[in-house]
């Protein structure tokens, strides 16, 4: 028998742009997970940030935080017991593939100098700041904020600079990758498909089954999620457009947020189906 295997990015895709509600997709989110087809967040943010969607959306899953800096599992899930990463008070384990956050606060600091540039970070902003930048509530804001592997930038410039600060921190290892709403500077070797390709090793070593693997998103920064999934769905954008990408076999959802999350599940259940 063929399962699968879901994986999810979150803001504009599970969760609503706009509100950041998964209210809409969280009870087909917790059917997929009692039928046994894991459920997996693939985002930018951080594990503080999953794990309180997790809660609200009363649910247990792995999931790639930072995009695929690090991959955080649960208590319990026997995935990944040979790789080195660190235990959590929760019982868990977060998986790391990047590199420390202050070394990356770090390269920022000389590369702003450098530029004489002013990127403001979230590590130099208050809870509050980030709140008003986001739309966050405070707590929210703050859990954004307590990053492992990554440094996220709200400043808005021209994309010329963005792509000169992306070459400045290529020369030391990192990268500036755009989020939908934000730049976000990680190691360069981590891409949410480098840590998709990892956690379908993973599974596939530690479940002997076969596996199809399912990629949802809506920007620019799912395309390596979608490129390594079998089958990839793109929801629409708030504006009802959907984002420019070359990615070969990608099927375009005509629907917005979480509404178009609900139709790809469900023509990936359908169509696996009909293939069994």
């Amino acid at each position: 028998m063929i399962r699968s295997i879901f994986f999810t990015d979150l803001d504009g895709t599970l969760i609503d742009f706009k509100t950041y509600s998964p209210a809409i997709a969280t009870p087909l989110a917790q059917n997929l997970i009692k039928q046994g087809n894991p459920l997996i967040f693939c985002s930018s943010k951080t594990l503080e940030e999953q794990k309180s969607l997790m809660l609200e959306m009363d649910i247990a899953t792995p999931c790639i935080v930072e995009n695929g800096c690090g991959i955080y599992v649960p208590q319990g899930l026997s995935l990944f017991e040979d790789a080195p990463g660190s235990k959590l008070k929760d019982g868990g384990r977060l998986i790391s593939f990047g590199v420390p956050s202050t070394v990356i606060r770090d390269a920022i600091v000389e590369v702003s100098n450098t530029m004489r540039i002013d990127f403001k970070p979230y590590s130099n902003l208050s809870d509050k700041e980030i709140a008003n930048a986001t739309g966050l509530s405070q707590g929210a804001a703050s859990r954004a904020r307590n990053r492992d592997f990554s440094e996220t930038l709200t400043t808005k410039l021209p994309r010329e600079i963005w792509d000169k600060f992306d070459s400045e921190l290529n020369k030391v290892g990192l990268q500036c990758v755009f989020g939908g709403r934000f730049y976000t500077v990680t190691a360069r070797n981590c891409s949410k498909g480098s840590a998709i390709c990892a956690t379908m090793k993973a599974y596939r070593k530690n479940f002997d089954e076969p596996w199809v693997s399912i990629g949802i998103g809506d920007s620019s920064n799912d395309i390596e999620m979608l490129l390594n999934t079998d089958l990839c769905y793109l929801v629409q954008r708030p504006d009802g457009m959907w984002n420019q990408m070359n990615v070969p076999n990608l099927r375009r959802i005509p629907e917005i947020g979480p509404k178009g999350w609900i139709q790809a599940v469900e023509e990936s259940l359908s169509q696996l189906s009909q293939n069994e």
